[in-house]
């Protein structure tokens, strides 16, 4: 049974916090209209979170015994309109649930506030627990495209799988604890706070957002701006012991690759420890620094000195992506997040990994498909990570804690859950006593913008949204008249395609039956859609036992690469005003594809294979294909390329972080000659996009680290910035067909540092 809440306070749930007294309902601290009948009957759910209130329990809290009133109809009425308000549908449910004939039952997790007290208690619905059975867990006060590339926010883009699995197998205890969550930063969703890191003796915090690096005395608030030298951008620190200095992560200039610096908090110029270093970590005993090396995504891990010097390479790439490493308490081993990316760079193993200094043991301690970035090991041996939620809970995540062997680097009993509620919430530091953990909060998604394109000038209008849930809403086509947006969201849970146009409040689904898209685009007519899905088989990567990881823990990685994975890609067709989907052709893996508009019917898809990236010619409508050729330059293997919109030419982003200039490659597929288009002042190309005419590119570039832009390039190599607002949380841009919108993939939401204690 649920536990009863008897406080008249405020409950929050989700996005929502509800006042029982007033029954005054806030989204986001604005508040949403609600009527006194559904303010009722949501009180009265909320009074017993995860348990059965009757449609008669309802019916005599709403209505006196004498009235006279179509009982039915009228509390059917007032179950919509709160349903209306909360964005809840009774066909995938969030928060009310109905049980039929019988009544209906809160299901999400809620924390309770006591008549303005600060502390809360944490109550868990009947979805509270990946499924498990309802407890109640105190805690709180308050509250892309390169993976583990930002602070804490990194984590957004590490997707959620199917199912968890463990390699110390599903067994996560959860236990009634009262840790308390303590709000450090309180900025706003138009400056959310990238990352932050807590001095050892948690007095201090230092955290960046978009106006710059800041110091927080944690005792008093009293906040400082730390002068940093002009185009400095800092990614990433860590305090030294001495508590006055901070290693960060920073790139001198636009031009400039990001580098590890030692900075005085009392003023002074940076001091360059090492060249093409980033996300460093100061080891506990203060003399050796952990950090990432290499050209994304194939870094590796390092140590050095604290000084800077006799850097040596601890862990090798092939192919994985890691996350920030982190120490042990004794200094003796890292931890780290490691996620295999099969060549689709869908998220197919997310792993925490250990590795003794000056060793090429490495092992598993962790691995679960909705493992986030970020680590924490304490002094008391528990190493503390993220683990994102399941549906219907997707976008959320919470912390949870192992205890470790420190001699081994391995598992010493089972996994703890410490938080529970709503927002993302990547681990970033523990203070030196291991007594205070700090974890970002936040509710950062992608949602799809539409702006109007000047044809002649290519100057873009303002942005407005369209999608206005937070999950993640993904834009990759226009209907042929350009109205509408064809998307895929996971707001349901699994992702589904959408269809949405301007002024419309809900988007029309077409049905994928038990696919979950990944990628969709329309057929050379216009008149079906073409969409990948995964048919997943027994990979490889299972198959290794335990032992195997000694092998540089990597091995499973590269036979991955190799094929070694008998998932099947599939590519479907369905008609675009819907109907039965049908397998068009089935891969050992696609990366992407695209095809032509009329009057050629090109169409291609890409995969990975050995050391390669193949391009195949495919018929879309019957599926019959051939290899056109292959890039084995490793500059250019990355997907992100796309066909112009009469089907002859090629375009291909070189690929992130490389040394030169951005640049584009524009490869004829009739005989001509390639060539190459150089971005002169640009950092890197993320994604690339035919503009309508097929004059131009549209491209989400960066100028420098922690910024992207919307620009469109000819094929001269004019770059026209379009958007002019640079953001952290660009992806791309997709242009209509008619040439006069682009719809835009654009995150946001807010993002906060905490501090957890108490657990």
């Amino acid at each position: 049974m649920a536990t009863e809440v008897t406080d008249i306070g405020n409950i929050r749930f989700g996005l929502f916090e509800f006042n029982r007294r007033s029954l005054e309902l806030r989204r986001n601290g604005v508040r949403v209209k609600l009527q006194d009948q559904p303010g009722q009957i949501l009180s009265a759910l909320l009074e017993v979170p995860g348990d059965l209130v009757t449609r008669e329990e309802l019916r005599k809290r709403l209505w006196a015994a004498d009235t006279f009133v179509d009982f039915d109809h009228s509390l059917n009425t007032a179950i919509k309109r709160l349903r209306d308000a909360l964005g809840d549908t009774a066909d995938n449910p969030i928060f009310i649930e109905t049980l039929s004939r019988r009544g209906y039952r809160f299901m999400a997790p809620l924390a309770v506030s006591t008549n303005g007290n600060s502390n809360e208690r944490v109550v868990a619905g009947k979805n509270g627990h990946h499924g498990s059975s309802v407890s109640p867990v105190a805690a709180a006060t308050g509250r892309w495209s390169a993976r583990f590339a930002w602070w804490g926010v990194a984590g957004l883009v590490v997707t959620a799988g199917a199912v968890s699995a463990g390699w110390h197998a599903g067994h996560r205890t959860i236990r009634p604890l009262q840790p308390r969550e303590i709000r450090l930063t309180a900025n706003s969703a138009d400056a959310p706070v990238e990352g932050g890191t807590i001095s050892p003796d948690a007095r201090m915090l230092l955290y960046s957002d978009k106006v710059g690096l800041h110091v927080k005395d944690t005792t008093s608030g009293e906040i400082h701006h730390v002068a940093l030298p002009e185009d400095f951008k800092v990614t990433w620190g860590s305090w030294f012991p001495d508590q006055s200095h901070v290693l960060i992560s920073a790139a001198a200039s636009a031009k400039e690759r990001t580098s590890l610096w030692r900075l005085s908090l009392f003023g002074g110029a940076p001091q360059k420890l090492m060249e093409d270093g980033e996300m460093g970590r100061v080891s506990p005993d203060g003399k050796k620094v952990a950090f990432l090396r290499g050209e994304y995504p194939r870094r590796e891990i390092w140590t050095m000195n604290v000084d800077g010097g006799e850097a040596r390479k601890e862990v090798d790439s092939s192919g994985s992506v890691y996350g920030m490493p982190v120490w042990s308490p004794d200094s003796r081993v890292l931890a780290f997040v490691c996620v295999i990316y099969f060549p689709n760079w869908n998220d197919e193993d997310v792993r925490v990994m250990t590795h003794v200094i000056g060793t090429r043991e490495n092992q598993i301690v962790v691995k679960d498909r909705q493992l986030s970035s970020g680590l924490a090991w304490l002094p008391d041996g528990r190493l503390f990570f993220t683990l994102a939620e399941m549906p219907p809970a997707q976008g959320d995540s919470n912390v949870w804690a192992l205890p470790m062997n420190l001699k081994t680097g391995t598992a010493n009993g089972e996994r703890v859950r410490i938080t529970n509620g709503p927002d993302h919430k990547p681990v970033m530091d523990a203070s030196a006593d291991g007594k205070k953990i700090l974890f970002l909060r936040t509710n950062i998604q992608p949602a799809v913008y539409v702006a109007q394109i000047d044809a002649k000038t290519k100057n873009v209008g303002w942005p407005e949204r369209l999608t206005l849930d937070d999950r993640k809403n993904l834009p990759y086509e226009w209907t042929p008249d350009g109205k509408s947006v064809l998307y895929i969201s996971n707001r349901e849970g699994k992702f589904h395609i959408y269809r949405q146009a301007m002024g419309q409040g809900t988007a029309e689904v077409i049905e994928t039956g038990a696919d979950e898209p990944n990628i969709l685009r329309l057929n050379p007519e216009r008149a079906e859609i073409l969409y990948t899905a995964m048919k997943q088989g027994d990979k490889a990567i299972e198959k290794f036992p335990h032992d195997a990881s000694k092998d540089n823990g990597m091995q499973a990685s590269k036979d991955a690469g190799n094929g070694t994975s008998t998932d099947v890609y599939r590519i479907m067709r369905v008609p675009l005003t819907g109907g039965q989907p049908k397998q068009l052709l089935e891969w050992p893996e696609v990366n992407n594809f695209q095809c032509a508009r009329m009057p050629s019917r090109e169409c291609i898809f890409s995969s990975y294979a050995n050391q390669a990236l193949e391009f195949y010619e495919f018929d879309a409508a019957t599926g019959k294909n051939s290899l056109m050729f292959k890039i084995s330059d490793p500059e250019w293997q990355l997907y992100n390329w796309t066909l112009s919109p009469d089907g002859t030419m090629l375009a291909l982003a070189k690929k992130l972080r490389a040394q030169e200039e951005a640049e584009i490659q524009i490869m004829s597929l009739r005989g001509g000659s390639t060539r190459k288009i150089a971005l002169k002042e640009w950092r890197s190309v993320r994604s690339i996009d035919w503009a309508a005419d097929g004059k131009s590119i549209w491209t989400c570039a960066s100028p420098r680290e922690g910024e992207e832009m919307i620009v469109n390039v000819d094929l001269q190599g004019r770059v026209k910035q379009a958007v002019k607002e640079p953001s952290p949380y660009i992806g791309w841009a997709i242009p209509s067909q008619d040439g006069k919108r682009l719809a835009i993939w654009e995150a946001s939401g807010a993002s906060n540092v905490w501090m957890l204690e108490d657990f």
